[in-house]
């Protein structure tokens, strides 16, 4: 081949992306409707294990601020998510909880509080002081968080090589410490904070 032509495909192929199938930030949270996910959930204390089931139900839009709706059933109740996405991450704008003939509570955060950081690389750190606005309380919250780097892990769905993400939270006098895991096109495989652990048992990670 001529030294030309041999710069020329080197050019181009310089020019072209990594890989085809290359994982973005976003394929480690999809937010395709009908997107779901079953985890086993352990309360730490007491060793009870129940299912939690979570599915992307569809968009939501209030005035200029629009996302998805994730929500979450499992026997303790019902809790839904109105997450927002931009370049930063994915954020919690407001969240309902309802238990079994109860009306839906609504949480508001101002501004939106950190649910997953962008982007998805070991040293990535985000700081955020906010408040949660329910009823007629407005407590302080302060959030840091870090991704923390890739790991294997295991959980009844298979094995995963995971993206780990740590967050530090104050509510107020309260703390609490959050670790989850991200995998590429399947979204959360573990969740460990506060009382509860979640691993993942299947999904069914639609396409956009």
């Amino acid at each position: 081949m001529k030294k030309t032509g041999f710069i020329l495909m080197f050019a181009l192929l310089m020019a072209l992306p990594l890989s085809a199938g290359a994982p973005t930030d976003e394929t480690f949270f999809p937010i395709s409707t009908g997107t779901a996910w079953t985890y086993r959930t352990i309360h730490k204390e007491t060793k009870e294990t129940f299912d939690m089931n979570v599915v992307i139900e569809g968009p939501w839009k209030d005035g200029g601020t629009s996302g998805v709706i994730m929500t979450q059933k499992d026997k303790r109740g019902k809790m839904r998510q109105f997450l927002t996405e931009n370049e930063k991450g994915v954020f919690m704008v407001k969240l309902g909880l309802s238990k079994s003939y109860t009306p839906e509570v609504t949480t508001h955060f101002a501004p939106a509080v950190p649910y997953m950081i962008f982007p998805l690389v070991p040293g990535t750190k985000i700081h955020w002081e906010g408040l949660l606005k329910i009823a007629w309380v407005d407590k302080p919250i302060v959030y840091d968080g870090q991704v923390v780097g890739w790991e294997e892990i295991e959980v009844p769905a298979g094995k995963f090589h995971c993206i780990r993400v740590y967050f530090h939270e104050k509510r107020g006098e309260e703390v609490i410490d959050e670790t989850a895991w991200y995998a590429s096109g399947v979204g959360q495989v573990k969740y460990d904070g506060g009382q509860y652990i979640k691993e993942l048992k299947s999904y069914k990670a639609d396409k956009p």
